[in-house]
């Protein structure tokens, strides 16, 4: 991820996570988005399991950055 520009504007992003991703090191991204609303949950993989559980989370946040 070093190849990529910085995070401009980090309030407009929101990372979700799983440290079981087995294609991506999760810590990475945790540095990648510091600054940025994260969710790292503990276990499943790269499909980030449960996604269903951050819908409504998902939509506020998108919510207020209208």
């Amino acid at each position: 991820m070093s190849d990529t520009p910085a995070i401009r504007l980090p309030e407009k992003y929101m990372l979700l996570v799983q440290t079981g991703d087995e294609v991506l090191d999760y810590r990475q991204a945790v540095q990648k988005y510091r600054g940025c609303k994260q969710i790292i949950e503990e276990g499943g993989n790269h499909a980030f399991d449960c996604f269903d559980t951050y819908i409504t989370e998902a939509i506020n946040f998108l919510e207020t950055k209208r």
